[in-house]
């Protein structure tokens, strides 16, 4: 678009300095039909018309540029986000394998620990040993005493 301004100039440019019309308006060449001036056009002169144009592509050249600038910072803010986003898929990636080796070794841990409960029976064993041993622990004691 920045280019496609700055070639109409030159065209515009060449015209107003006696400039071939076939180069400066490419193959066709300005037609020979007889041009109206409309209400922005009367009463100037050529030049100050082509002084008016340059002043509006001189504007308009100046918008081209703040809009090119825009452009490229949209563009470095966006490959940042870019950057970013893949910096932040790396971390939900290695959460994620983190995550699933620890599930496995709390599923081992289960099945350890549910293996050693079928192995060892009810607890009502374990409490009859405990209270045995504390009756003979307590009668030790009593026969020492006496």
């Amino acid at each position: 678009m920045l280019n496609e301004a700055k070639i109409r100039k030159i065209q515009i440019t060449k015209s107003f300095e006696g400039g071939s019309a076939a180069s400066a308006f490419g193959r066709g060449g300005i037609t020979n039909r007889a041009y109206t001036e409309n209400d922005r056009t009367q009463g100037y002169s050529n030049r100050e018309l082509m002084s008016q144009q340059q002043e509006t592509i001189a504007v308009q050249d100046e918008g081209l540029s703040r809009i090119s600038a825009i452009v490229k910072r949209q563009k470095e803010i966006g490959l940042t986000i870019g950057d970013e986003i893949d910096g932040q898929n790396d971390l939900i990636e290695e959460i994620t394998e983190k995550a699933d080796e620890t599930g496995a070794r709390i599923n081992r841990q289960t099945r350890g620990i549910k293996h050693v409960g079928a192995k060892s029976g009810s607890a009502c064993g374990y409490w009859i040993v405990i209270i045995l041993l504390f009756v003979s622990i307590i009668s030790m004691v009593v026969w020492k005493i006496a």
